[in-house]
């Protein structure tokens, strides 16, 4: 390939002014974090470094680029390589089986650049002999300080123009969080200065970027700005704004067991009892125990998705026959059971004839019980979009207005997912009606204990810290995954669903067959729905087809 040609493909490339900063940094310079907020360009930047600087020209060049799982690697730095195209202009061959770009120049053989992964602490014994001139971490802050230290052994540069260097990018967040920001950040946090460690003897910066930093992406995903905008306090600080001290104390600072006087009347999570329609959806959440607490948060499915925790069940060293037995004794009447879920830990194998969650069907009868879904990151996002009292902002709406050039940049570069996303900008979302979507009765005590309690992990600063007495949180979390699951249906459909709970219910205050019998023909001629699904009548009412007999 000629060299017009190459040289064509990578100024076709152009740097940001965060990115080209970074891009410019002195090869003495040990060390480099570049990031902060999402968005800021970060892995196409660690991608163009070898290439920007010449390295792979050199025969001798070895460098690597991790992500710490596979998955991730894929579809990010090796998908993101191909893209672009810039590589195999340059004269790069890919190597799929080893995840390598060797380079051909005018000259000769080039150098090369391998992605790898480092998914557990282990895998960096594979790096053991190796020798890199570059080392870059996409994410950083996912990686372990050992995983870090360890690859930092295996940097050589024995030969003229040829460099020893890692460049890093991240956001804030995740396992490595606390050590990438004693490392890069807090020296400095502004950043741009470079800083000298005399205990390595070695010099390291960091250099902050945000999303508005990259007008790329601005203009390829214009609505990612509104992405963020949805997303919890801390998480919007951390990836919009880059704020590194995002992560602390009160992980629920919107929960409100009381008013504050200059809040709107919404502004309140915990309430009085009343009595819950036998027919609204009703999801039963179980976490187990035996020396710590057995929890059991009942949950109810309004018409408008709200969600009231209505009842709750907390004991200690009682064994599964016992409080089994309770929790079957207190549901019998609740009507419209919709679904069961346990914590998963209960299908382990513990060496005894039956697992907890065997025992547990056996002494309640409920052979529905369904494994809860145990992700702890998306449980804790959940509840604070259940919590969250406060009205979406506005969305970000891009001041030149719509642009039909725009619209097929996005579709070029996006498809046509993109495209949809992008005209939804210029629409104006409804208010929003039922918020907050949880609330919990002032019954539920250890509930409503727990989630003032709950504080980020130092290890994991994006996840809630595990502490004595965090079993209501962990089955609040189970119960919301389910209700949140079971309650995302079409608008249609659930209409649909609530005309029927209003015929059952108004049933169920003047038991009056007659008039049932009737609202239920006409339900059934207008060719709505049958009676399963999000109202239909479970351990409650009588069976639908039983009306009039």
């Amino acid at each position: 390939m000629s060299t017009d040609v190459q040289e064509r493909a990578v100024l076709d490339w152009r740097p940001t002014v965060k990115q080209e900063q970074f891009l410019s940094l002195s090869d003495d310079i040990d060390e480099a974090l570049y990031g902060g907020a999402a968005g800021g360009g970060k892995s196409e930047m660690l991608l163009m470094l070898p290439v920007l600087k010449g390295w792979y020209k050199h025969p001798r060049f070895k460098g690597i680029i991790f992500r710490r799982s596979f998955p991730d690697l894929n579809r990010s730095l090796i998908q993101r390589s191909h893209e672009m195209g810039i590589y195999k202009a340059l004269g790069g061959k890919y190597n799929g089986q080893d995840h390598i770009w060797n380079f051909e120049t005018k000259d000769g053989p080039g150098g090369s650049i391998r992605f790898g992964h480092l998914q557990t602490e282990k895998e960096v014994y594979s790096h053991k002999s190796a020798e890199y001139n570059y080392i870059g971490f996409d994410e950083l802050t996912t990686f372990t300080e050992f995983q870090y230290n360890y690859m930092g052994s295996r940097l050589r540069s024995s030969v003229e123009g040829l460099p020893k260097v890692r460049r890093n990018a991240s956001n804030p967040g995740d396992v490595g969080h606390s050590w990438v920001r004693k490392r890069f950040v807090e020296p400095y946090k502004d950043g741009g200065k470079v800083l000298y460690d005399k205990r390595t003897k070695t010099y390291r910066i960091f250099i902050p970027a945000k999303l508005q930093d990259n007008p790329h992406l601005m203009k390829a995903d214009p609505n990612y700005i509104n992405r963020l905008y949805a997303l919890p306090e801390a998480e919007r600080k951390a990836l919009m704004d880059g704020d590194w001290w995002a992560f602390s104390g009160q992980v629920f600072s919107e929960w409100r067991e009381n008013h504050y006087p200059d809040e709107p009347d919404l502004a309140l999570h915990v309430v009085e009892p009343f009595q819950v329609p036998y027919w609204w959806p009703k999801i039963i959440a179980m976490d187990w125990g035996f020396a710590a607490f057995t929890w059991v948060g009942w949950f109810a499915v309004a018409p408008d998705r709200r969600v009231f925790l209505y009842r709750e069940y907390a004991v200690k060293k009682k064994y599964i026959e016992h409080w089994g037995a309770d929790v079957l004794r207190a549901s019998q009447y609740d009507g419209n059971i919709v679904k069961k879920i346990l914590d998963p830990s209960a299908w382990a194998e513990r060496g005894s004839p039956e697992t907890i969650a065997a025992q547990l069907m056996r002494v309640t009868g409920w052979n529905d019980i369904a494994k809860a879904d145990n992700d702890r990151l998306g449980g804790k996002m959940l509840l604070h979009e259940f919590l969250r009292w406060k009205p979406r902002p506005k969305k970000y709406v891009p001041a030149e207005g719509y642009s039909e050039e725009t619209e097929q940049f996005i579709y070029r570069m996006r498809g046509s997912e993109a495209v949809e996303e992008y005209r939804s900008m210029f629409k104006e979302d409804p208010p929003e009606q039922n918020l907050p979507k949880l609330q919990v009765f002032n019954t539920c005590k250890k509930f409503i204990e727990a989630v003032p309690l709950c504080v980020y992990d130092e290890k994991n600063p994006e996840d809630v810290a595990e502490w004595d007495g965090d079993d209501p949180y962990d089955g609040g979390r189970y119960g919301l995954k389910a209700v949140d699951e079971f309650a995302h249906m079409s608008d249609n459909e659930f209409e649909k669903q609530c005309k029927f709970g209003s015929i059952v219910g108004d049933y169920q205050k003047d038991k009056d067959l007659n008039r049932l019998a009737q609202r239920m023909q006409e339900f059934d001629d207008a060719e709505t729905i049958r009676p399963v699904g999000i109202y239909h009548s479970a351990g409650g009412g009588p069976p639908r087809r039983s009306w009039g007999n």
